[in-house]
């Protein structure tokens, strides 16, 4: 199987991911749940881990806390800072992560919410300078839509907040390990991710990092492994808001996709944007095809008002053994914004290769051919 679905999770696992989800797997034990070596060790690599995703999203005076996935972090950022009353900005460029607890506190008449549009493919500060009022306390944004790959400029936007005095929520689940991520530049207030995409770690394993003059209340109560003798959560991060058993081995794995993905992200990202490009010179001579993606990013959607998508998906897989993303990619007001149905996304991963590209755009010219006859 040639695998182009690396936006939903990336194929390539490096050798040092598995290697040490295995040994933490031979060692099993809960870090922070006891006082022998191996939970003392293990402890140790979840703080190693810690401090290695701090360094690598250039934050300084901030806590990270592990989740089950990027979407528990979101849902903790969003749930955990809400403002009764309070006015929320966001943008049609979201997944459902971001916009489903969103709308829930809206239905629930608890916030405001604005949705900034896109002009002409792109976010405009100005237009989330406007939104701004009294009321206003979060923007929350995507640092790279799945859906088109486009990355908003969030120095700029994170200035602004700054400027107005706003929590700046950044959803770093498609952008982290493509687009150079800087916290403290970029006056990132909250900045939530995925283990298990472009930093080449396990399926479920998240984070939300956040800086230390943010307070973000627990969604989830439980054991922590401390103050055990006390009814009422602990206050302080990270052990308020991780209640339960770390996911160790995941944990552990994602420390070495940190320290993999930062030595080699130069030549993956160069390696990735000259096959979006090719692919993106490509599918354009395809009348049949429409792109809807940014050229040069690690994503190539496009759709087609003659021939059902779902179909050339299907075929892609079932006759050519190539994997692809079919539907609304869980980002529905980017495509509604387009007018367009679902769409097939390409997503590149750092084992793609420049042959996979021209196999798939081969296949995509014989699927073409044969739905003309």
């Amino acid at each position: 199987m040639i695998y182009f679905d690396n936006a939903a999770t990336s194929k390539y696992k490096p050798f040092r991911v598995r290697h040490a989800a295995l040994q933490a797997l031979k060692k099993s034990a809960n870090p922070g749940r006891g006082s022998h070596d191996d939970a003392i060790k293990a402890a140790t690599i979840v703080h190693e881990t810690r401090n290695d995703l701090l360094r690598f999203v250039g934050a300084r005076e901030t806590n990270a806390v592990f989740t089950k996935n990027c979407t528990e972090a979101l849902n903790l950022a969003i749930l955990g800072t809400v403002k009764p009353g309070g006015h929320v900005i966001t943008t049609t460029l979201e997944h459902n992560s971001v916009l489903r607890p969103l709308y829930m506190l809206k239905e629930a008449g608890l916030i405001t919410l604005t949705i900034i549009r896109p002009r002409n493919n792109e976010i405009n500060v100005s237009d989330i300078e406007k939104a701004i009022h009294e009321r206003s306390y979060l923007v929350a944004i995507t640092t790279m839509s799945n859906v088109t790959g486009y990355a908003p400029p969030l120095e700029r936007i994170g200035a602004l907040c700054k400027d107005r005095g706003l929590l700046f929520l950044a959803d770093g689940a498609q952008g982290l390990g493509h687009y150079p991520i800087n916290m403290d530049a970029m006056h990132i207030d909250i900045l939530c991710g995925a283990g298990h995409k472009g930093l080449h770690g396990m399926q479920g394993t998240g984070f939300l990092v956040f800086n230390k003059t943010v307070f973000i209340n627990p969604i989830m109560y439980g054991g922590t492994g401390t103050e055990s003798d006390r009814m009422t959560q602990p206050l302080l991060p990270p052990e308020s808001l991780e209640s339960g058993t770390l996911n160790y081995p995941g944990i552990a794995a994602l420390r070495q996709g940190i320290i993999w993905t930062e030595k080699h992200k130069e030549t993956n990202n160069k390696k990735s944007k000259a096959i979006s490009e090719y692919l993106h010179d490509e599918i354009s001579k395809l009348d049949e095809l429409t792109l809807f993606s940014i050229k040069g990013s690690p994503i190539v959607t496009f759709s087609s008002s003659q021939i059902d998508t779902q179909l050339i998906a299907d075929r892609l897989n079932e006759d050519y053994k190539v994997a692809v993303r079919y539907g609304l990619h869980c980002a529905p007001l980017a495509l509604k914004q387009k007018d367009v149905c679902p769409t097939i996304r390409i997503s590149i991963g750092v084992n793609n290769t420049m042959h996979q590209a021209r196999y798939l755009i081969s296949a995509l010219r014989s699927i073409l051919s044969k739905k003309a006859k």
